[in-house]
């Protein structure tokens, strides 16, 4: 109800003083009833239009979901999925294992690295019943995690039948990936679960010193500069007659990054899935072949 304020013809004296007062009265004005009507009728209609440009947009995109949200033409999509089927299948398939840890500094992904070059080797076709990856060692757990996928999950220490169908394990890590993959390897032996060969090249840590007792074989890679005072340079065998040291190698004219590239690491991780692969299971077969002492070993 709308009020609006008029002026009255009357004018009244005050009471005592002879001034006039004009007096203001409020008179009740009715409101328009059909512009009103119009508009409500008008803000109605318009609400049902946008329900129906809603409804009839979440319709389209139920029944035509690859026209709304895929671009990718029909050919890229099934070979998308046939590599994820690929790789899905070699996940539950695998006989090896490759787990990789990058140094602190780097991505998991940095190509730059011997740890991730390796990695990407094992995951092409030439090794269908190799699972490869690489992490950064500050979520080694993951790593460790993702390990276990590929064995028996229960609780307590697997059987000897669970471990000679499960697959060999090999781990390699560069400078603080290189406490890392010892620490995983820790956690792998309250599983009962063994490492084939364990590689740190260049490692940095505390607890990298001394190998357990369910790695088989250790190698250590280093290289000669800054970082050489902060390297782990020899490496303690928790138990000698169950870890063998097949390598200690100082890669001459090698950086701390450049060390992981020593073609060395990679002849040494390539022989050792090649040998138990064929079911070979001795890993004497491959200690790197010494280097000239002028040659630049790391490339």
């Amino acid at each position: 109800m709308e009020w609006t304020e008029s002026r009255n013809s009357t004018v009244q004296p005050l009471a005592g003083n002879g001034k006039r007062q004009l007096l203001l009265t409020r008179t009740k004005k009715r409101p328009n009833s059909t512009w009103r009507e119009v508009q409500s009728r008008s803000c109605y209609l318009r609400r049902s239009l946008n329900y129906i440009a809603v409804a009839l947009w979440l319709l389209a995109s139920g029944l035509c979901p690859s026209s709304v949200h895929s671009q990718q033409p029909t050919s890229a999509l099934f070979q998308s999925q046939s590599t994820v089927r690929a790789e899905q299948n070699r996940e539950t398939t695998c006989k090896v294992v490759y787990l990789g840890m990058v140094g602190g500094l780097e991505t998991s992904n940095n190509h730059r690295s011997g740890v991730v070059q390796i990695r990407d080797i094992l995951q092409a076709p030439t090794f269908p019943d190799v699972c490869a990856k690489s992490f950064s060692p500050y979520i080694w757990m993951s790593g460790f995690h993702w390990l276990l996928t590929h064995f028996p999950s229960h609780p307590g220490r697997l059987t000897t039948d669970e471990l000679a169908k499960a697959p060999k394990v090999i781990l390699v890590g560069h400078s603080l990936g290189g406490w890392a993959v010892v620490s995983v390897a820790r956690n792998l032996k309250r599983k009962g679960i063994p490492v084939e060969l364990c590689v740190q090249i260049d490692s940095v840590g505390i607890t990298d010193h001394t190998a357990p007792r369910n790695i088989k074989a250790a190698a250590m890679f280093h290289a000669n500069d800054i970082m050489f005072p902060l390297t782990t340079k020899t490496i303690r065998l928790e138990d000698p007659s169950r870890t063998k040291l097949i390598e200690n190698i100082l890669v001459k004219d090698a950086g701390h990054w450049s060390v992981t590239r020593d073609p060395r690491v990679r002849d040494l991780v390539l022989c050792t899935v090649n040998t138990l692969g064929a079911g070979l299971g001795q890993m004497s077969l491959c200690p790197s072949p010494p280097a000239p002492d002028s040659e630049t070993s790391a490339r």
